[in-house]
């Protein structure tokens, strides 16, 4: 059967089940779910009769193994069933009447970054913000537990039902999403001792005392959550707070949607061969649908400039350029001061004509 037959099959078949292991009777209807970061699926919504909020279901890759012979239907069946059941008990406790309530709703905002010309289609229906090549998003949090977090994602619909400008969602995300969702900037170093279950000395008596500190010091910066964390880039003040960290201008490289490397601008350090390993890593290591960008940038602590790395470089090749040509200016202004004084009559000294006068 193709893919819209085993669909009508699990939705009738399903509905079964479920009052079987319930007693509860449940609408299941067809979904096609679009999402940023071409993360969207066709799958099937699971809502109790009566019930204003369901779940959504992505079925596609269990039709897969279907088709592929690794499971059979009986086993899906059991596994979507298993998946809905625990998607209802796990539900998160939230009013669904506060939906409707901005100012309910906007001290649960929170931000997302997200690349801008991959998901240019979807972002003309969403408030957003662009930042370079990648653009701001707004999201209600409605849960949060271990194993992860619950949102919504603000579209033009949502904030004209609420009468809310796109001006006042952005000034009260960047108000309430720091407190909401922390940022955090910890040391490569501390990081993989966290996920070895070691102290950081141990690392270092392993590895040698030199291994905190590495040739070029690397820092990871998310929420506290781990979740979309990239968009603590655009929290007021994270730029100033991360220069002072790292001790004053940094790249940024966009390792994935969920959090962002920070690393010191050093002399010899070369943009291209950061945003090299960029490529590289998005190519055979991201998944396409948390992949942020191919791009590497800078932050200059002085002019406090956020930007793509290449146009950091163009712009400080084009102060040396400009400084080259005032030096080569003063330059040429002394030498000609020193030609017309090289040129100048030359006028014997009282003195040197006195002495002249007493030799005659």
């Amino acid at each position: 059967m193709d893919f819209e037959e085993f669909r009508e099959k699990l939705k009738e078949d399903l509905g079964e089940r479920l009052f079987a292991r319930t007693g509860d009777d449940f609408e299941i209807t067809s979904s096609s779910v679009t999402k940023l970061q071409n993360a969207g699926y066709e799958g099937i919504t699971v809502r109790k009769e009566g019930e204003a909020v369901g779940i959504n279901l992505d079925v596609a890759d269990f039709y897969k193994g279907l088709e592929s012979g690794a499971a059979d239907y009986d086993s899906v069946l059991d596994k979507i069933t298993e998946i809905a059941i625990h998607g209802f008990e796990e539900a998160p406790a939230f009013n669904v009447s506060d939906l409707g309530n901005y100012e309910v709703m906007k001290e649960h905002l929170s931000m997302q970054v997200v690349q801008t010309e991959r998901n240019a289609e979807m972002l003309e229906t969403i408030p957003h913000k662009e930042i370079e090549d990648m653009s701001v998003v707004c999201r209600f949090i409605v849960s949060s537990d271990g194993e992860g977090i619950g949102s919504i994602l603000v579209t033009n619909q949502i904030l004209q039902s609420m009468n809310v400008t796109e001006e006042q969602l952005f000034e009260d995300a960047m108000k309430y999403a720091p407190d909401l969702r922390p940022s955090e900037i910890r040391g490569m170093a501390d990081i993989l001792a966290e996920m070895m279950g070691v102290d950081v000395s141990e690392l270092e008596n392993q590895f040698g005392g030199g291994f905190g500190q590495p040739e070029i010091p690397m820092y990871v910066a998310t929420t506290q959550d781990k979740t979309n964390g990239a968009g603590i880039i655009a929290y007021p003040g994270f730029m100033e707070m991360a220069s002072e960290k790292l001790g004053g201008d940094f790249f940024l490289l966009p390792s994935s949607v969920h959090e962002v490397i920070l690393i010191p601008d050093k002399p010899d350090m070369q943009y291209s061969e950061l945003e090299k390993m960029v490529r590289e890593v998005n190519a055979t290591q991201v998944d396409v649908k948390d992949q942020l960008s191919d791009h590497v940038y800078h932050y200059d602590s002085k002019e406090k400039v956020f930007e793509l790395a290449e146009k950091f470089d163009a712009r400080k090749r084009e102060k040396t350029a400009e400084r080259k040509a005032e030096k080569d200016s003063v330059l040429k202004d002394l030498s000609a001061e020193k030609k017309e004084v090289a040129d100048a009559p030359k006028i014997k000294s009282d003195r040197a004509v006195k002495k002249d006068a007493v030799s005659l």
